[in-house]
């Protein structure tokens, strides 16, 4: 009986050992995988025309790219948290913008979005969560994505607010 326990306890040693063994060979080749990129947001090409669209704002007023001639416009979804970021801080930086802001909502518009930005002047919405008429114009594919518009031409584009805030230079 001595034996059978004795050849148990060196089976067990023996196992444990090579599970050490295997387990700091894991980690050592981990440690020599290149680091994981960092998230890079996708941003709108600088020069890109706008594509046809028409749409409505949340207060009735019809929108096409003919009327965005100079316009910050900023696509957000509700369900993303610098998004989030994004609509709290367009009470702040939307007076500094210079040029009035349209706030695309890609999916349904939640009344927090709505209050973050009720009452602040130079502020349209567009709820584009089923028609993506304005998202398919831009080419928009990550959010939260905001840009500068003049004359129907992005000047400058960005993820948050203070990206757009100074004008390019011509």
């Amino acid at each position: 009986m001595l034996a059978v326990l004795t050849a148990a306890v060196a089976v067990c040693v023996t196992l444990t050992v090579l599970n050490l063994v295997l387990l700091f060979a894991v980690i050592r080749k981990l440690r020599d995988q290149p680091q994981q990129p960092q998230f890079v947001p996708q941003t709108m090409n600088v020069g890109t025309m706008v594509r046809r669209f028409e749409t409505t704002t949340t207060t009735g007023a019809t929108l096409t790219e003919e009327s965005l001639t100079s316009t910050v416009v900023a696509f957000v979804s509700p369900s993303c948290a610098p998004c989030r970021d994004l609509v709290a801080s367009i009470r702040e930086m939307a007076p500094r913008l210079g040029d009035p802001l349209l706030l695309v909502v890609v999916e349904e518009l939640d009344d927090a979005t709505r209050a973050a930005v009720a009452g602040v002047d130079g502020v349209s919405i567009v709820a584009d969560g089923e028609s993506t008429a304005v998202t398919s114009a831009f080419g928009v594919s990550s959010y939260p994505t905001v840009a500068r518009l003049q004359s129907g031409l992005v000047v400058n584009s960005g993820s948050q607010l203070a990206d757009v805030l100074e004008p390019v230079a011509n």
